[in-house]
């Protein structure tokens, strides 16, 4: 191997390693527009009446009692721009607890909460229901309003 080739070899194995470091930087806080107030930009859009969304056969057979429920964090993004809106999640839960089958019914704004709504949900835990026994088209409703997450 001629000098210049191992001088470009090393230059090389050694802006690999850097990058390799810089990706486990985290990003900096100034960058996140949730560390500044949130300014709404947008009205609060009439949100659903989660009754008439529920039908008689959902989620009915047993009594869910969570056992981890966190709220989902307001989308970076949705905080820059000052959006506001609701999602509706539609769930399964199976008798060991978990959820399942987490998909997104209606938001408004689309697009713009479902995913950290959807992710909340997938996180969902509950006490274990009679063996044998699953709740389907369970349905809750996040709203994301003037910074804050909400549930209905």
């Amino acid at each position: 191997m001629t000098v210049s080739a191992r001088a470009l070899f090393v230059c090389l194995a050694a802006a690999l390693a850097l990058s390799a470091c810089a990706a486990q930087i985290p990003r900096p806080a100034a960058l996140d527009p949730r560390t500044t107030p949130f300014i709404p930009r947008s009205d609060f859009p009439v949100p659903p009446n989660v009754e008439r969304l529920i039908g008689p056969e959902d989620c009915r057979g047993a009594t869910l009692r969570a056992v981890e429920a966190g709220l989902p964090d307001y989308p970076a993004r949705a905080w820059g721009m000052g959006l506001q809106g609701w999602t509706v999640v539609r769930f399964h839960v199976y008798d060991t607890g978990r959820t399942a089958r987490v998909r997104v019914a209606r938001s408004v704004p689309s697009g713009h909460f479902d995913r950290a709504a959807r992710r909340a949900v997938e996180g969902w835990r509950f006490q274990p229901l009679p063996p044998g026994t699953h709740l389907d088209n369970c349905v809750v409703l996040f709203e994301f309003r003037l910074g804050e997450v909400r549930i209905r």
